[in-house]
């Protein structure tokens, strides 16, 4: 389970970018922001990068471990033209597209809860667990 480029809008592929990441390991399709404290990306944690609140999000795009923090990975900006898929972390009978909700604490899931939600939903295949949520990541 991971947030997979599904489509861009605009047909303009997002070149990868390499950026200053913490001492972590991190994964394929897993969601990163900016540490405010530090400057370096962190993956989405609980309380971290789950919602609005930390700003841009960033799409790790290998699997790799940062023995020093600073060390760059490769990622992929989130905006406007690019459409995600992500899985349901739980069911969610009441998800409709146009609402917004948070990231799970894995960085790889989608919630149910829409306070402060960052992934504006486009479409979906389902509402049960683990079924393909489509849509924008701020």
């Amino acid at each position: 389970m991971a947030i997979l480029i599904e489509s861009y809008l605009d047909g303009q592929v997002r070149p990868w970018e390499y950026l200053p990441a913490d001492d972590a390991a991190y994964t394929v399709g897993q969601a990163c922001v900016f540490d405010a404290t530090n400057g370096y990306l962190v993956s989405v944690s609980s309380g971290v990068g789950e919602d609005t609140d930390e700003g841009k999000h960033y799409i790790c795009m290998a699997d790799v471990t940062v023995a020093t923090a600073g060390d760059k990975i490769p990622v992929v900006a989130a905006d406007d033209q690019v459409i995600f898929a992500i899985p349901l972390q739980a069911a969610n009978s009441s998800l409709k597209v146009g609402a917004a909700y948070t990231l799970y604490t894995d960085g790889k899931q989608l919630t149910n809860t829409t306070t402060k939600g960052c992934f504006t939903v486009t479409a979906f295949d389902g509402t049960a667990a683990g079924d393909t949520v489509y849509g924008r990541l701020a």
